[in-house]
């Protein structure tokens, strides 16, 4: 245990505080700016006065760090020795964690001599090549140490005042060692040589350096003889004890850019340790590059980071490694979406040192260029380029509009039909076509030409989710509504017994919304986990080109779709001999099978309108354009274009006669079958057969009348027979026999041919079929 007296004590205290108060008035020297960063120190010395036309907040201590080197870069410009430092200002941190490794070689240098002083052999300590070897040997073991010394102490080696042995790097890359005293009195306050004075003056409180234990085994005299362990006190240096200096310009010596790095070494004399000399080495910053970029997430901790004078609106900061320790060292290349502007130069990309230079011209009120290190942007959509060439496909709005005003003048006639089906709405053909399904009908239709004023845009997530909700709904109300009027008409028709079946539009509207929630509910489903994106694809001329992307969401949609219209397909199949009235039912079959085919078509041409085929939203457009004509549009008018046609061909011809309510379009409230203008009553059924009354247009009116629906024709006759009934009573209490006879003929062949199993058909007179007129049942009975 090491013993410590209380005049050791007293003395240690001492120096603790005469240290403090050294510290103390050497941080006095330095300065610090609010303005710099909280790790740079700022200038204020040492550095030549130069107009700046720049603000204040331009200036930096990096900055003039770097003018610094710029300006000694060349040694005409610098006088011999090394005072030609970057200022006591100048982060000395810089070299703390970058050349650690290197510092950690002078430390352990430093404990070696220690011991050699202490315990080595007069042999030894008197053979000065040794110690030349000694700093050889740690400048060829790293690159980065340029030269490395022991210097000694005033009158501490031999007779010598001074002794240094030094070893460098010359020019031609050989390693020269010589003793640096001999020219340099490095000991001197004042001359330059705060890496010999600074740590000096720590050595001087042995008490703040660590005290190790060294323990050794000498080699055994003979075998078989005991070993001796030695245990020994050694004091000892660490990293934290020596000294880095401030960054200077060896002039006349290397002539170049370095940074020392020196710890103490001890010597003991008299069983007590004192300062013998210093351990270090210099490290050559031409081999060090200056990264003025911007610091990166994970990198070394750089002073001179975001130093660079790239204009970063347009370029970025990229470090070029070999430069060696001059400003200038990066390459300012242009940013993404940005493009040089040069394109006949070697390179593309503005040189740092370049750049430099003209920001240095401005800063002094010269003429430069500095602001033509610019960038100039890309076409728009443009990622990366190389000139202002677009780089997007750019979409035919003249084509999309004219496309776009197609479209809309036939939505304007949606609401025209509309009203069509309200004004007419107690019109036969219209009645017996159900106008709340035809509205309906016509609504669904809007939706589906919605998605090309959705789609006459630039693509996006709103436009391409608009655009699968209108079709899909669009789909299930129009197509639905007309493939449960095709099933109703099926029920109807497969019905054998004579129990009347009743579906009312009422019933197919319940089942259609059925449909159209469950449509609904896909397209929710599809909104939140498949929400629909926007995909960039290459045209044809390798342009980027946007649209909405498509994937086993729309191909389900798709399959739906298909297999929905299979259906209808079936339904028209099954009531194609079913008698219907103003043949609507095949009109709805030809819409029926016309979308089946082209939704098949449209569906595999949408394959090859995405990846990995060249994209193009105009053909796409074009497409569904198309599509939505040749099916929406077609089915409209199929099932509008006849009714119309109807409507407006019988409204004028039926105004001539007083029983014009008979007509096949009347509004009456009784209507009956087709009755002519020359309608045949009881009187007029014993008329000639061949009268000249029955023309050709009776004819197409006759077949016309044929077409009505089973049920009416029942209806008709159940009020024929009604009427023979009363008629027959009157004339039984006024006692006309004959005609007697006559109605109770008429009422059989009513009742025969109101029977479910039989034929309807009309009475005929002489082979020419006529319809009994018996609204008015007085007239007849006078005959």
């Amino acid at each position: 245990m090491l013993y410590l007296d209380p005049t050791i004590i007293v003395y240690r205290y001492g120096m603790l505080l005469a240290t403090y108060v050294f510290a103390i008035s050497w941080s006095s020297n330095f300065e610090y700016s609010e303005n710099a960063p909280p790790h740079i120190i700022a200038l204020n010395q040492n550095f030549t006065e130069v107009k700046i036309c720049s603000s204040d907040s331009e200036r930096d201590v990096v900055a003039d760090f770097l003018d610094q080197v710029e300006k000694y870069e060349n040694k005409e410009n610098c006088s011999v020795g090394t005072n030609h430092n970057l200022g006591t200002g100048v982060i000395q941190q810089y070299g703390i964690n970058k050349f650690k490794k290197q510092a950690i070689t002078a430390v352990n240098r430093a404990n070696l001599l220690t011991r050699i002083w202490k315990e080595a052999d007069k042999g030894v300590i008197d053979s000065e090549r040794f110690f030349y070897s000694q700093v050889r040997s740690l400048v060829e073991a790293d690159e980065y140490i340029f030269a490395a010394g022991n210097c000694y102490d005033l009158n501490s080696y031999k007779n010598y005042t001074r002794f240094c042995p030094y070893a460098y790097r010359t020019e031609n890359g050989t390693i020269l060692a010589k003793d640096l005293s001999f020219n340099y009195e490095y000991d001197v306050e004042g001359n330059g040589s705060e890496w010999f004075t600074i740590p000096k003056r720590k050595a001087s409180n042995i008490w703040n350096f660590n005290y190790t234990l060294d323990m050794w085994q000498p080699r055994p005299r003979r075998k078989g003889a005991d070993e001796l362990t030695l245990e020994d006190w050694i004091i000892t240096t660490t990293y934290d004890s020596g000294h880095w200096s401030l960054p200077y310009f060896d002039c006349g010596g290397g002539n170049i850019w370095m940074m020392t790095y020196t710890t103490p070494f001890f010597g003991f004399q008299n069983g007590s340790f004192k300062f013998k000399g210093t351990s270090g080495i210099d490290i050559a910053l031409r081999t060090v590059d200056i990264n003025q970029c911007p610091q990166q997430e994970g990198e070394e901790k750089n002073v001179f980071a975001g130093s660079s004078r790239c204009r970063t609106m347009t370029t970025k900061c990229v470090p070029i490694q070999g430069k060696g320790f001059r400003r200038g060292s990066y390459n300012c290349v242009c940013k993404d979406g940005y493009y040089f502007p040069y394109p006949g130069s070697e390179h593309q990309w503005f040189l740092g040192t370049e750049v430099e230079e003209e920001y240095a011209k401005k800063k002094e009120c010269l003429e430069n260029n500095y602001d033509k290190f610019d960038c100039k942007p890309c076409a728009p959509g443009c990622d990366t380029c190389v000139d202002d060439s677009p780089c997007m496909l750019s979409l035919n709005w003249i084509m999309r509009s004219i496309l776009l005003g197609v479209s809309g003048l036939i939505m304007c006639c949606i609401p025209i039909l509309g009203w069509f089906t309200f004004h007419y709405s107690d019109v036969k053909v219209l009645k017996a076509a159900s106008p709340v399904l035809l509205r309906i009908i016509l609504l669904g239709a809007f939706f589906l030409y919605c998605p090309l004023i959705v789609g006459y845009f630039n693509a996006s997530v709103v436009t391409c989710i608009l655009r699968f909700w209108f079709r899909e709904i669009g789909f299930s109300i129009s197509y639905g509504a007309l493939l449960l009027k095709t099933w109703r008409i099926s029920v109807v028709f497969r019905v054998r017994s004579a129990q009347r079946i009743k579906i009312s539009d009422t019933d197919l509207i319940k089942r259609l919304l059925l449909i159209t929630f469950v449509f609904a509910a896909y397209l929710t489903a599809r909104t939140i986990a498949g929400t629909p994106r926007v995909i960039e694809g290459k045209s044809t001329k390798d342009l980027k080109a946007f649209q909405c992307s498509s994937d086993w969401w729309d191909h389900s949609a798709a399959i739906a779709e298909l297999l929905f219209l299979l259906w209808g397909v079936r339904l028209c199949i099954v009531v194609r001999k079913a008698p219907s009235e103003f043949n609507e039912s095949r009109f709805i079959s030809w819409a029926i099978y016309n979308e089946t085919l082209l939704s098949l078509f449209l569906n595999v041409s949408m394959i090859f309108l995405q990846d990995p085929f060249p994209a193009d939203p105009d053909l796409m457009y074009l497409v569904i354009f198309i599509h939505t004509q040749l099916t929406t549009t077609v089915t409209l008018t199929f099932l509008f274009g006849s009714k119309a046609y109807l409507v407006y061909k019988y409204r004028g011809r039926s105004t001539t006669d007083s029983n014009s309510h008979n007509t096949m379009v009347s509004k009456g409230s009784k209507p009956t079958f087709c009755a002519k203008q020359s309608s045949v009553n009881l009187g007029s059924m014993n008329a000639a057969p061949h009268s000249n009354n029955y023309s050709y247009s009776d004819r197409i009116e006759d077949a016309e009348c044929e077409s009505l629906l089973e049920k009416d024709i029942q209806e008709e006759f159940r009020r024929l027979y009604t009427q023979l009934e009363t008629l027959k009573q009157r004339n039984m209490k006024i006692g006309n026999r004959h005609l007697q006879h006559k109605l109770s003929a008429m009422t059989e062949a009513a009742q025969k041919d109101d029977s479910p199993n039989s034929v309807p058909s009309t009475p005929s007179v002489n082979g020419k079929r006529v319809v009994i007129n018996l609204d008015n049942y007085k007239e007849a009975t006078t005959l």
